[in-house]
Formats: C-alpha cells, structure tokens, sequence
C-alpha cells in the first residue's frame, strides 16, 4: 500500500497562508484569504489503522466471484463507443465509465441464524451466504464478504441498492494492492442505493462488519429498520478507463500543446501556487450509471475553521444522489516537470459529500458548494474574492485544473468582457471571460477555480466560447463569477456577512428579501442525508421538501411584531434537519432543530426589529405578514377535480377533504379557514389575512392506512375536519388557545 504524501506544509507555504489569513481579517465580508489546515498526523494513522482492521474475508477463504463479467469491448462495445462519442463531441462533463449490470442482481441478507445471533457462534464460525461468507470476526461482531470479476478492467466500483445497514457497521472495498474503507452509511444516496469508493484492477472485494446483536434474527431486534431486515443488493458495477487513459480530448490536447504540466512551474510564475496545489481535486462521481470527472478544490470560510467546503460546478454535481457519490482525489500531480504520473489509487482521497447550495448557468453561475465529510491531512483551502469587478479586463487568471482526469495542468488566461457568441446567454455580469495565455483548460477541468495572481479565486470553470477547439486562441473559456453566486455561499463561506437574500431551490426568501432560510435533514432510520429544496409561499412563509416535490416536510415563518422578528417552523416529517436562519441585514444566524414530539417551535425574539418606520403587527400570533405578494398556489394550476371538494382543501385527487375553523383569544374574532393545495398531498390554511399562512397539512397513503399530519404556524385556537369522502369517516383535531405544537395520526384512515 502507498502511504499518502506527508501532510507537513512547506515553510514557504506556511507564511504565504499565515500573510494570507492577516489581510483577511482586514477585509470585507465578501474576501477571505487562505488557510492551511494544522498537521495531524495521529489522524492519518487512525485511518491507516481503520484500513488496515478490514476482515478480507474474500481473500482470507478464497472463496470464487459471485459473478463474472467478460471484456466491456466483447460484451459492451455499445457502451464504449457511446462514451467515446459522448466525449469526442466535447459534451460536459467528460465521461469515464459506465455501469454494467449483474447478470442476476444478489442480494445479502444480512440476519444471523437465530442460534447465532441468541449466543456467540465458535471462534471463526463461517457460513456461506449469498455468494460470499458469512464469518465471526471477533467474540461479538460478524462480517460478510465477497467480490465480483470483470476482466480487462482497469478500475471498478459496485453499485448497492435497497441497503439498509445495521447499526454499528463498518464497510471496506478492496482492489489491487489498496483498501478503501471504512464506509458506510454517509455515502447513501437519498434512495437507499450506494456507490463504493474506486478500487484498482480486474476484482473488487467487499466486506461489511457489524456487531452480531445488529444482526440477530428475532423481530424488533437491534439493526432492524422498522420491519426491513438489513442488507442490500449488488446489482451494478461501474466500470471506469484507466485513470491515465487516452480520453478523447488527450490526444488533441497534446499535439497542440496545450496541456501543460503543473509540476514545470513554481512559485515564482504564480504566487498561489503551493496552496493551490494542495487544495485542488481531481473529482469522480456517477449519475445515471455513468461515470463522470470534474475538478474541485476546497474553499476556506471567513471563519478559517477548517470546515471541508469543496466549489465546483453545477453542471458537474447538482444533486445530493450524485454528491453522495464523490471520490475527491487530493495531490494528483506529477513529482517533477513532465515526470511519470503518480498511481491515482495510492493517493490520499475522500469519499462522499453534502450538497449545501447550487445553481444553474443559465440563472445562476453554475456553481456547486458541497462539504466533505472528512479530509485527508495537509490540506490548503482556497481565500476567493467576490467582490464585484475583482478581474476587471487585463487581469491575468491562474489554474490548476486536471483537463481528462490527468494530474495537475497548469493554465493562464487574461480576462476579456467584450462581447462574444455566449454573451446573450451567460452574461458578463455572471461569468467572467479570459483569452487564453499559457496552455488550456478542457474537458475534465469543469469546476476548477480561476485564480488572482495572490490565489484568492473568483470563479470556476463553465465552458469554452468558440467552436469547441480547446488549444485554439480562439476559443475563449468562462468562470462562473463568484460575485454572482456569492449571496447563497454566503450563509457558508462568509457567516455574518450582509447584504439581500437571493432565493434559490435551497434557499428561502422571507421578510422583504432579509432573511435567508435553508435547512439540512437526514433519515435517522437509513442515514440517507441532503439539504432540503425551498418552494416559495408568501413573503412571510415558505416550505421544504426533502426528496418528494409532493411532500412537504416543513413550514416555516417569520413575522415582524415591530420589536421584533419571531421566527415559527411546523413539523410535517419524524426525520432529523436543521434550519439556519440569516439575517442578511445584520449578519445573524440563527438554527433550530427537532423539537420533541415533533411538532414544531416558536422563536418570539429570533431577530432584532426592523429599521424605524416599519409598521408594527397587531398584537397576537394573528399578525398581517409584511407587504409582498403571495406566489401563485399550486390550487390555482391543480385540475379542479383536485381542488374541488365541497369548498374544503382537497388532499390525495380528493379523497380527504379538510376544512378549519379557527378563534382568535386575542381579539374574539373567528370564522373558517381559507385552503390552498400546495401539492395532491399537502395544503395550506391562513385565517384572516390571506398572506399570513397559519397551517400546513399534509396526508400520506401508506400500503395499510392513511396517515394525517399538521403544522401549526400560530397559536390560535382551531379546530381540523378531516372527512374521508370514500368511507364516510370523520375526524377532528384540536389546538387549544396558546398551543404552538402540530401534531400527527399515523392511523387515521384504511387505505
């Protein structure tokens, strides 16, 4: 095994960021310089170590592949030659692999026998199970292992499907020579599938290690997702080319010249490059059962807290199932000018990431900013500029970027605003244009960071202007421009940082554009993790939905009661999230988790009050929110069958029917809620101002029953008519005077 590179930083580098991090405390909220992480080498010696305590048990009992795959050039030439077309037309991102699949999917069942999981099995007990074994690895713990063959293969990676893993369980995948591992559950994808880091050459074993009490057999018991015993299924292998490979843009980049070794510079040609060098990523990733490349690099915050943030571009990662994917690979460069290229495999990486904020090219920057849910030791994170006009025309733009998946090339541009062919579509005042000086970005450099000659970055890398030759001076690439995309970073990379809230399919608008809201959640019961899409309410109020644009999960409020700002959240979901609240005007952040019995919560003094001149609310939780207009609902696009239900809010293509009467204890007033479906399955009630949203409802039909839930935004006294139009049966739900907290009937209706 190759031990990673030592994570001990040159003296240069050291006070080049220790300057660094000076003019960054001087600076605006919008610059922030770099920062090198401190050496911990105990920490790479405990993953060493965690390496190294993988059971092997494929190798151990050599036991036979549980399924064997022929050459991708006899049994996929279709696959390859699709990917060699995709890549020749110069379609971004560039593609690396594909998935094939199992001639019969196996699924491993993960339940001891009985007897086993009641009582220790005899020291080294082993049990052939779903193609692989099934061994005691220690007095109380088990492991299954197996592997799969696929000759010719360069790199290989397995595709896991319905997993559920048991509590406490470890997972390791083993190639040619390296382990990778230990894994487990930070790396599912919101549907419960997981992709397994690289490994090299023609076999991959895995092995997954759990304590036995996880896995016994009895009902109820411990490792048990609700009535799903654990394990998974091996369906799918990805296949990936040589990681030094002949790509389709190698061979053209090559003969013009044009890539240009990052190891033949210094320096003294570009002064962030020692930092640079050690922050930036070769990154490979999967969506749709294709493999992709791209380059990242990590991206200090205004905090220096070493929080592994990662920018690349949106149109390399733009979902948490292709985040959960993500090999970032770090040190990818050659030893010496033009030396050999150093085996990707025994490079320090990481695996997995958080998708936290993204946005489209054509609205947006195409920018994406994903947390890493470790780093490998000697990391330089990346100080950027996002100040308006920070590469004004003329200014000369460095990169280090991995063009075809090979180790760091270097390139220089100087950036031109005039007008150009993309301009219509991708403004200047979005992206930042550059003619090309020394070498080229292509294929493969997505997402890598145009750099200042002092290192701070203010893009990432979207395309090429002109007729799609690369090495041509003709062709002309652009960054999205970090001034652009800074306002939804900001909650991440520049915390307390002002300024106006730009809504986002992450992020919510409320108060007049103040206040930013985003939330995180994961699934507890199967560690699926994300941050949660915003859809817009009213100026007050908005919602979140996890993975299923039709569920909502949360509510959210804010109301302005002239001394102050109160912040409401109504629960519609049992799973774990965090909501950050920013105040844009002044910096503030504030978040808000699960409440017990999950229900919701009420903040009556989240924010300092509005500038003078505001007009105050009227006293009680039954305020007017502040003037904006309501965005269309979803009832008034809905077919009116759907809508349409005796005047009450229609849920599930008008199966149930919902209505509400409410009582104000402040003033005596009362009368009946008004409806708004905000998808088949959810809906909103105000009471007496139409943009004040003061209850969200939501209905499940589960296989044996319907389940009902609400969200309280206010503390009125109500009452909730629940009728089943099919049955007949009806159901109330009451909240007294002063009640804050929603609540659920997971038995509400048969199905």
């Amino acid at each position: 095994m190759r031990e990673p590179r030592s994570s001990h930083l040159p003296p240069c580098l050291l006070a080049l960021a220790a300057s660094w991090l000076l003019a960054a405390g001087a600076a605006s909220a919008q610059h922030a310089g770099a920062w090198a992480a401190p050496s911990d080498p105990g920490a790479d010696s405990s993953r060493r170590a965690a390496a190294a305590a993988a059971p092997h048990l494929a190798e151990r009992f050599g036991i036979a592949p549980l399924a064997e795959l022929g050459p991708a050039a006899v049994e996929a030439p279709d696959r390859l030659a699709a990917l060699a077309a995709w890549n020749a037309a110069h379609r971004l991102p560039l593609q690396n692999g594909f998935a094939r699949p199992l001639p019969a999917p196996r699924r491993v069942d993960l339940v001891l026998p009985a007897a086993a999981g009641q009582a220790p099995a005899p020291p080294q007990a082993v049990i052939a199970r779903d193609g692989g074994v099934l061994a005691q690895t220690s007095f109380a713990s088990y492991a299954w292992g197996g592997k799969l063959r696929v000759s010719g293969a360069a790199r290989l990676r397995l595709h896991l499907s319905r997993v559920r893993l048991p509590a406490g369980a470890r997972l390791w995948v083993h190639g040619a020579g390296r382990t990778m591992g230990p894994f487990g559950e930070e790396l599912m994808a919101p549907d419960r599938s997981l992709w397994t880091p690289i490994v090299e050459g023609e076999e991959v074993a895995l092995d997954v290690e759990a304590p036995a009490a996880a896995l016994a057999a009895e009902p109820g018991a411990a490792g048990k997702r609700g009535n799903h015993p654990p394990g998974f299924t091996i369906d799918a292998v990805l296949e990936l080319l040589p990681a030094r490979g002949e790509l389709a843009t190698d061979a053209v980049a090559k003969d013009n010249g044009c890539q240009v070794d990052a190891s033949c510079f210094s320096n003294a040609d570009f002064a962030g490059y020692d930092v640079a060098r050690h922050a930036v990523a070769h990154l490979e990733f999967v969506e749709d059962f294709v493999g992709f490349l791209c380059t990242g690099q990590l991206l200090n915050d205004t905090l220096s807290d070493g929080t592994p943030y990662l920018l690349t571009a949106h149109h390399c990662i733009s979902t948490q199932a292709v985040a959960a994917t993500l090999q970032a690979t770090f040190d990818d460069y050659t030893p010496s000018c033009n030396g050999a290229p150093p085996a990707l495999g025994g490079l320090p990486a990481s695996n997995g990431a958080t998708l936290l904020v993204t946005g489209r090219a054509d609205t947006a920057a195409d920018f994406t900013l994903l947390r890493l849910p470790s780093l490998p030791g000697g990391r330089t994170f990346l100080g950027w500029d996002a100040q308006p006009h920070a590469a004004p025309d003329g200014t000369l733009l460095y990169r280090l970027s991995h063009p075809s998946g090979n180790p760091q090339m270097y390139s220089v541009t100087r950036a031109d605003s005039r007008p150009s062919d993309c301009s219509d579509n991708f403004p200047p005042s979005r992206f930042i244009y550059s003619d090309l000086v020394v070498g080229a970005a292509s294929p493969g450099s997505s997402g890598s960071a145009a750099l200042l000659a002092n290192g701070l970055a203010v893009g990432q890398l979207f395309a090429g202007c002109g007729l799609g030759d690369f090495c041509s001076p003709e062709e002309r690439p652009f960054d999205g421009a970090l001034s652009s995309s800074f306002r939804q970073l900001q909650p991440f990379i520049a915390p307390g940082a002002t300024g106006a809230c730009v809504a986002s399919d992450t992020g919510l608008c409320l108060g007049q554009k103040r206040f930013q809201v985003q939330v995180t959640w994961k699934n507890q019961y199967d560690g699926t993790a994300g941050v949660a899409h915003a859809v817009a309410g009213t100026d007050a109020a908005g919602y979140f939905y996890f993975t299923d644009p039709a569920n909502f999960e949360l509510a959210v409020k804010i109301l302005d009661f002239g001394g102050v700002f109160e912040f409401f959240y109504g629960e519609l979901t049992s799973l774990h999230f965090t909501i950050t609240v920013a105040d844009t005007h002044t910096g503030r952040i504030k978040t808000y988790s699960n409440t017990p019995g999950d229900c919701g919560g009420f903040d009556p003094a989240a924010f300092a009050a509005a500038a003078a001149g505001q007009p105050a609310a009227a006293a009680g939780l039954d305020a007017t929110a502040p003037a904006g207009p309501a965005a269309p609902a979803a009832a008034e696009i809905l077919p009116e069958a759907r809508r349409s239900c005796g005047g009450s809010l229609c849920l599930l293509s008008g199966r149930l029917a919902v209505g509400v009467h409410w009582l104000n204890q402040f003033t005596g007033a009362s009368g009946a809620g008004k409806g708004r479906a905000l998808a088949d399955a959810s809906g909103q009630f105000t009471f007496s101002s139409p943009g004040d949203v003061e209850l969200v409802v939501k209905a499940v039909q589960f296989p044996n029953r319907i389940a009902f839930y609400y969200a309280a935004l206010s503390n009125l006294e109500y009452d909730i008519t629940v009728t089943d139009t099919a049955g007949g049966t009806v159901k109330t739900y009451h909240n007294p005077p002063g009640n804050y907290c929603g609540g659920s009937d997971n038995q509400a209706f048969p199905p």
